[in-house]
C-alpha cells in the first residue's frame, strides 16, 4: 500500500492505515483475518495485528470469537447509521412509505440495524384514530418479530450464530419464538423469500411484515416494516402489503442508484 498525504503536506501513514483495514473489512464478502488483510495491502502482520488492536479497543471493529477474523464493529455501524439517517435515506424512502401508507392505511416503518440495536430512522403513521406507532429514533430489541428476522438474516452464520448462542430470546407475547432452532429456520426462510411475517410474536394483537433494503448480496442497508392490529391487517391484506413492499425497495434500490 502506498503512503498518501493530506492537502496540507502532513503525512499520517498510520491513520492512512487504518482507514484501509477497515475498508477493506467493510468491502469483504466475508470475514477477514490478519493473515488476510497483510496480504490484501501488503503491510507487515505485525502492523496490521497493533493497528486491529486499537480499532478493537475503540470498538470500530470487532473479532468473531468462534472464526477469530473480523468485521466492522458498533461504532463504526452507529456513525454510518448516523448519517444515512440525516441525508439520503429518508429523503429517497419517504415517498414511497407515504404511497404505501395510503394504499394500506397501515403504519410504515424505516429502521437500519448494527448488531447491537434495530433503531427507527423514519416512519409514517396509519391515518385511523387507534394505530400502531412509536418516535423515530426508537430502539427496539433484536428479536422483534419480522423486523428482527430480517436483519438476523443478513448476517454472516457465524456471527449469527454466536448471536443465538450469546443471547436469551425474550418471550414477549404467547407467539413468541424463543427456540433458537425453530428462529433459524424462520431467518433462513427469510433469506430465501426476501422477507419475513409475524403474527402476534413481539405485540400482542400485532401483525407485521419486514422487507430488506439490501446494499449489497448478503448485507441489508436497512429495512422497511408496515404493522397493523390484527383485526385489519390480517393474513390475506398481509399477504398483498408484501408485493407492495417488494416492489417499493426495488424503486427504492433504482432511486438510491441514480
Amino acid at each position: 500500500m502506498s503512503e498518501k498525504k493530506s492537502s496540507s503536506g502532513y503525512s499520517a501513514p498510520i491513520l492512512y492505515k487504518a482507514f484501509a483495514i477497515i475498508e477493506e473489512i467493510s468491502n469483504a464478502q466475508s470475514q477477514l483475518g490478519i493473515s488476510d488483510i497483510a496480504r490484501k495491502l501488503n503491510i507487515s502482520k505485525s502492523t496490521v495485528h497493533g493497528v486491529i488492536q486499537a480499532l478493537i479497543d475503540l470498538e470500530v471493529i470487532r473479532q468473531d470469537n468462534y472464526t477469530k477474523k473480523f468485521r466492522l464493529g458498533p461504532t463504526l455501524i452507529h456513525l454510518g447509521n448516523k448519517a444515512l439517517a440525516g441525508v439520503d435515506l429518508r429523503m429517497t424512502v419517504r415517498p414511497f412509505m407515504e404511497e404505501l401508507c395510503e394504499e394500506f392505511k397501515e403504519t410504515i416503518f424505516l429502521g437500519t440495524f448494527d448488531e447491537q440495536r434495530i433503531t427507527i430512522i423514519e416512519k409514517v403513521d396509519s391515518p385511523a384514530d387507534l394505530k400502531i406507532t412509536a418516535p423515530v429514533g426508537t430502539n427496539i430489541p433484536l428479536f422483534s418479530g419480522a423486523t428482527g428476522k430480517v436483519f438476523l438474516a443478513g448476517l454472516e452464520d457465524p456471527v449469527l450464530k454466536n448471536i443465538l448462542a450469546a443471547r436469551s430470546i425474550p418471550q414477549y407475547t404467547s407467539n413468541s419464538i424463543t427456540d433458537p432452532y425453530q428462529l433459524l429456520k424462520e431467518i433462513d426462510k427469510a433469506r430465501k423469500l426476501g422477507y419475513a411475517t409475524d403474527f402476534e410474536e413481539y405485540i400482542q394483537g400485532v401483525n407485521g411484515v419486514c422487507v430488506p433494503i439490501p446494499d449489497m448480496p448478503g448485507r441489508n442497508l436497512a429495512a422497511l416494516w408496515m404493522v397493523g392490529f390484527t383485526q385489519t391487517f390480517n393474513a390475506d391484506k398481509m399477504k398483498k402489503a408484501i408485493t407492495s413492499l417488494k416492489k417499493a425497495v426495488g424503486n427504492i434500490q433504482e432511486s438510491l442508484r441514480n
